[in-house]
């Protein structure tokens, strides 16, 4: 028991006997005090044994309450140490979000790498495609290349057989025309030798003027619908130049004319030049006549 306590018991005490005497005084005075001390003694006895029985319940009350403290103390002891192993755990876990943080930025540098690499692979996937559809163009020029050929093969089996038929009455012509050949090589020696420059310009002019034709193998259009690109079957081999005009007709009607572009050992790409087509509204088909001059 704390000395506050014992202190209160004590006031308390001393309160009830100057009460008691007090009371003990007036009705010794006022009365018969032999009378009333009796019932007087027994209701201080009844006031006293209440009074005790409240300090004993106050001691009580007391004493559980020192023993919630204590209880209270050891559940904050408790909640501490839980408290100081959740900080600890917090702190495991901070470490661990670190870790992942650098786990997660080293992903995403891994990502990035192949993200990268995705789309270099992506672009090569194109020019392959690209490459393909190029090859694949050829292929087809080659082969409508080739179907021409087969074509001018039988159309030449047959200018063959003609010329074999012709060719007993050409033999005749052809003699004259060796005379003619003589003749005419004489007067360029003497033009060569008596006049060189005109000789010169004679010779440029022929080498200009060189009569090429050819057969339209495959027509692209552009984006918008309209010809734009035409392939034909004569190339370097031909002596066909880069700039070089073409005439495309079919049969006696004019239809456009050409420029070349891109001249490949075989064939060229030529451009359509837009403001030559022909007034009927005629398009370029596979197996049109190209010439150079008519």
């Amino acid at each position: 028991m704390s000395t506050a306590v014992k202190t209160l018991i004590i006031l308390i005490l001393i309160a009830s006997l100057g009460l008691m005497y007090t009371t003990m005084v007036q009705y010794a005075t006022r009365e018969n005090w032999k009378r009333r001390w009796d019932q007087d003694t027994r209701e201080l006895k009844k006031d006293l044994d209440s009074r005790d029985q409240t300090l004993a319940n106050t001691s009580m009350g007391k004493a559980k309450a020192e023993a919630q403290v204590v209880a209270l103390n050891a559940q904050v002891s408790d909640q501490q140490s839980t408290i100081k192993k959740l900080e600890n755990d917090n702190t495991v876990a901070e470490g661990r979000i670190h870790t992942l943080d650098r786990d997660l930025n080293k992903a995403r540098q891994d990502y990035n790498a192949l993200n990268e690499n995705y789309m270099t692979a992506q672009r090569s996937l194109e020019m392959v495609r690209s490459r393909n559809a190029e090859l694949t163009q050829i292929s087809q020029v080659s082969r409508a290349v080739a179907h021409n050929l087969n074509v001018k093969l039988a159309e030449v089996e047959d200018d063959l057989n003609n010329a074999q038929a012709d060719l007993a009455k050409r033999a005749q012509e052809n003699s004259e025309l060796d005379r003619e050949k003589k003749r005419y090589a004489a007067m360029i020696a003497l033009l060569r030798e008596r006049h060189p420059v005109v000789y010169n310009e004679l010779v440029d002019q022929k080498a200009s003027t060189r009569f090429i034709e050819g057969v339209v193998a495959q027509v692209r259009p552009n984006p918008e619908g309209k010809q734009d690109v035409v392939m034909l079957t004569v190339g370097q081999a031909d002596g066909v130049e880069e700039g070089l005009e073409f005439i495309i007709y079919r049969g006696k009607e004019y239809v456009v004319k050409v420029r070349a572009e891109k001249v490949m050992n075989g064939q060229v790409a030529c451009r359509v030049l837009a403001n030559t087509w022909n007034d009927k509204n005629l398009q370029i088909q596979p197996g049109d006549l190209a010439a150079n001059r008519l």
